[in-house]
């Protein structure tokens, strides 16, 4: 499984933020942890425009991630094992390897290309990434 193959099985690519909730005091954890039991996903927020995958190189793609109006960080697909779906591919070697499998329909994300913000309640996140469009959202006081 590599890149290519990823990108041949996959219907389309869109932007999406990840909102992280650690239940780890102060995000104190070992990356094996946090990927063993998923402790720290919370929410997903996809953006509307879906795109063929191969109609735009992604590894390219560069993001501008804001909050609250002001500049956070800078990025580009790349910035996930070289290309995000390097990233998806590692994912089905390793799901192969323990029996399991994506199933057409699945949602999967490649993997964050900034490191976390801190969101708290009415704080506006904005990222925009050239063909895979934007999005915003905002953070809102826990249920």
């Amino acid at each position: 499984m590599t890149a290519v193959h990823v990108l041949a099985a996959t219907a389309a690519v869109c932007l999406c933020l990840e909102i992280v909730d650690s239940r780890y005091e102060g995000f104190r954890f070992r990356a094996a942890d946090n990927i063993a039991d998923n402790s720290s996903a919370a929410r997903l927020v996809l953006g509307g425009r879906l795109v063929d995958p191969r109609a735009v190189d992604l590894a390219e793609i560069g993001v501008v991630f804001s909050a609250d109006g002001a500049l956070v960080a800078t990025a580009a697909g790349a910035a996930v094992e070289g290309h995000p779906a390097a990233a998806v591919a590692w994912l089905v070697r390793h799901l192969a390897r323990t029996g399991e499998e994506l199933r057409a329909g699945d949602i999967v994300i490649s993997g964050g290309l900034t490191a976390p913000v801190d969101l708290r309640p009415g704080t506006v996140v904005h990222v925009e990434a050239g063909r895979l469009g934007e999005l915003a959202c905002y953070g809102e006081e826990a249920a």
